[in-house]
């Protein structure tokens, strides 16, 4: 069986480039997508096959189907999830081709996930203003580069989580740290019900390279 499938309803197009579309870029890598009825009328079906492990298809009697929530500017509905009933994956089934170095942190489905640490992830050698060469981090991670940091603060000037702490934000973050070493979707991630206040918080150390006190 397949990882899980992504469902786009009434949509005429067969390319996995669409994802981008209802908010879905970073998971177009090796998607296959066929024409097929779904759980609101007939649209994309999108898959990520494996070899030995490719069963894929719309079969409601088999699978859990859970509608888009409303993410920023997408609204609520415009794709689906589609997992299988009697085999919900697990990080070995998400984890990307290529992750990025971390600790690995145990969260509510009893599963280990690598969390990646910031100061780990991928860095180009620039030019600094004095003519001298310094390493940055490349591009496409500096707002999660920089946003660590301010975690990092905010982690080392408090006593106590539940004092300076918003539990959406964590959460928010927390979320697009996963999704650097695994293929998810927030609503997936809700179905797999994986976080507690206390594994959140031990991933949040992990990132910013903060040693957990506790």
């Amino acid at each position: 069986m397949s990882r899980f499938q992504i469902f786009i309803p009434g949509s005429e197009v067969l390319t996995a480039d669409q994802l981008a579309g209802v908010g879905l870029g970073d998971l177009i890598a090796n998607a296959a997508v066929q024409r097929s009825d779904g759980p609101d009328g007939v649209g994309a079906l999108v898959s990520w096959p494996v070899p030995g492990d490719s069963v894929t298809g719309y079969k409601p009697h088999e699978q859990t189907w859970l509608p888009a929530v409303k993410s920023g500017e997408f609204e609520a509905g415009r794709y689906w999830v589609g997992i299988w009933n009697e085999r919900p994956p697990v990080p070995k089934d998400l984890q990307r081709q290529y992750r990025y170095n971390g600790k690995p942190v145990e969260l509510n489905d009893g599963n280990e996930w690598l969390i990646p640490r910031a100061t780990d992830l991928p860095t180009d050698m620039i030019l600094a203003d004095d003519g001298t060469w310094k390493f940055e981090v490349q591009r496409q991670f500096h707002d999660f580069w920089i946003e660590a940091g301010v975690w990092q603060e905010k982690l080392t000037a408090s006593d106590n989580e539940n004092d300076t702490f918003l539990w959406t934000e964590i959460s928010d973050y927390i979320v697009k740290a996963l999704k650097l070493n695994y293929m998810l979707t927030d609503e997936l991630i809700s179905e797999l019900r994986i976080f507690s206040q206390g594994n959140l918080f031990r991933a949040l150390y992990v990132i910013c390279g903060v040693t957990d006190g506790r």
